[in-house]
Formats: C-alpha cells, sequence, structure tokens
C-alpha cells in the first residue's frame, strides 16, 4: 500500500494513500485500496446511473440521501452512502448493486468512470463555500483518528489544506476542474446544487434535484424528503455509521453556514483570499460565506 505521512508545520502527520501523484484517504474497506482506486476508470456504468460529486466536507450525504429518496420513494430504509462510493468499494461489489444506482466520489472529473462520459450519465455537483469547507474538513481528519492518524492544531491544518497536502488534494484544483466540464463534457447532463442555497431553502433544491433525476413528486413527499434530510434527522438515523473515539458522529457536526467565522484569524483569512483570488481569478464562483 502507497501509504504516506504527509507533515505539517507543527509536526503532526496525516496518513493518506498515495495513487497516481493524487491523495487518498486510507478507506475503511478490506481490499487492497490501491486495486480499487486504479479500477475506478474501468467500472461499468449502466445508463441509469446517477453521480453524486462533490470536493469533501461540501454536503455530499446529504444531497445523495435527497437523491436516493426521490428515486427509490423508500423512505423507511437507512443506508450508508459510503456503500456506493466508487473509490471505496471494489467494481466486483458496485456491479452487484441494484438499478439505478446513486454512485458518489470526491475524485476529479477526468478520474471519473469512461463510462460515464460514453453513456451520458447525470451528474449532480455540491458547491459550498471553501472556508466553511475547511473547518469541517479540519474535524474530519481529527475525529476519524483510525484513517489519518492526525492530530494536529487548526492553524497548521490550514496550511496543509491551502496547500493541497490533503486527501483530493487542491480545492482550487477541483473547483476549476468541475467549473470546466460544460466545456470538457457539453454531451453531459450535470446540475450544480449550492450548500448554502440548501440550508436557505432546502425544498427549492429538492424539487429541483426531482426535475433533473425526472422523479417528481408530489409537495407532500417533497416536505418527506425535507424532514428526512434535515441535519438533525441524518445525524440522529446515520450518525453512528462513522464515529470518533469519544462516540461522537464525524459526518454530521454543526452543518452551519458561517461557523467560519469561529476559526479563522484576520490573517488566515487574509491569506486565504490571496490564495483564492491567485488561483481562482479566471473562474467565476461566486460564493456565500453567510446566511441573511
Amino acid at each position: 500500500m502507497a501509504v504516506v505521512k504527509i507533515p505539517d508545520a507543527g509536526g503532526d502527520s496525516m496518513t493518506l494513500v498515495e495513487v497516481d501523484g493524487h491523495f487518498f484517504p486510507k478507506p475503511p474497506i478490506q481490499e487492497n485500496p490501491i486495486d480499487v482506486i486504479k479500477g475506478i476508470r474501468d467500472l461499468p456504468i449502466r445508463e441509469d446511473d446517477v453521480f453524486v460529486c462533490a470536493y469533501p466536507k461540501c454536503g455530499t450525504h446529504w444531497v445523495w440521501e435527497m437523491a436516493r429518496l426521490l428515486l427509490s420513494e423508500d423512505t423507511a430504509t437507512v443506508i450508508n452512502k459510503e456503500k456506493f462510493m466508487i473509490e471505496f468499494v471494489g467494481n466486483d461489489v458496485l456491479e452487484k448493486l441494484p438499478s439505478p444506482r446513486i454512485l458518489n466520489t470526491h475524485c476529479l472529473v477526468e478520474q471519473l468512470p469512461r463510462g460515464v462520459f460514453e453513456k451520458k450519465c447525470k451528474i449532480i455537483y455540491i458547491l459550498r463555500n471553501p472556508k466553511d469547507m475547511a473547518v469541517s474538513f479540519f474535524h474530519h481528519h481529527k475525529k476519524l483518528s483510525k484513517i489519518y492518524e492526525y492530530d494536529g492544531k487548526w492553524e497548521n491544518h490550514l496550511s496543509l489544506l491551502m496547500d493541497g497536502k490533503v486527501d483530493y488534494g487542491s480545492f482550487c484544483t477541483y473547483l476549476k476542474d468541475w467549473a470546466a466540464i460544460g466545456e470538457t463534457h457539453p454531451d453531459v447532463p450535470t446540475l450544480t446544487l449550492v450548500y448554502e442555497d440548501l440550508k436557505e431553502d432546502p425544498l427549492a433544491g429538492i424539487r429541483k434535484l426531482a426535475k433533473f433525476l425526472n422523479a417528481e413528486k408530489s409537495e407532500e413527499f417533497y416536505l418527506k424528503v425535507k424532514e428526512l434530510t434535515s441535519f438533525n434527522t441524518m445525524k440522529e438515523k446515520k450518525g453512528s455509521f462513522f464515529q470518533a473515539d469519544d462516540g461522537s458522529p464525524v459526518m454530521y457536526r454543526k452543518g452551519e453556514v458561517g461557523d467560519w467565522k469561529n476559526y479563522f484569524t484576520v490573517a488566515q483569512n487574509e491569506a486565504f483570499d490571496k490564495l483564492y483570488k491567485e488561483n481562482m481569478g479566471d473562474c467565476d464562483i461566486n460564493f456565500r460565506y453567510t446566511l441573511k
């Protein structure tokens, strides 16, 4: 296994897996993670496959559950989305899943299975303001101690993130890669959902998602989906799938907009804005860092 230890400025290291120059988390599976990751491009794809894609900590669990409920109409079953994550699960297992499969990933566009573009699968892409993402990613790395073995401080973790030395690499590279999908793959149907918009008006996002998936339902069902995908409900029903050493749920910490203000110093905020401007100046994404 190509396991690497990435040190931060404080001397704490993060454990990752490196494959072809890209960093991935050490997956909680029995299979060889390198074989799984290297097999992603060759995953046999079906025409009705749906992909939920986002940089880590941007709402993948949330939107995946919305899509699952809309397509299956099964409001009773509780499912761990990691069982449908293409960089965690081998192709032989994914091939046994019933259709329609709602697969999810944090990979770049170029790393997706080839069949996604050949069969023009629907892709749901999620954006979240990168400052809240940074805070959430910090806690994610700290709490999943058995995977990342990381116990660093906020300021040193932020530097790692800004340098792209975390799983899935630079968030700037990721954002630019996905922002260009309309040009690189214009015939692939893609819906972009914004985390902050979903927080402000989840019903509007659910309706938009249902229309994109050709799974329009009654307003009563949309209200049920809103209830089942609320932060508190998902934390209660799914929080036990990934727990920190203290028993707290890793994937459901706060889910708020604007929590970054409790972490970023003035200097850190200025450095982050400078990095973003230098790397993303030609990429027109207007993030909201607070809600009214």
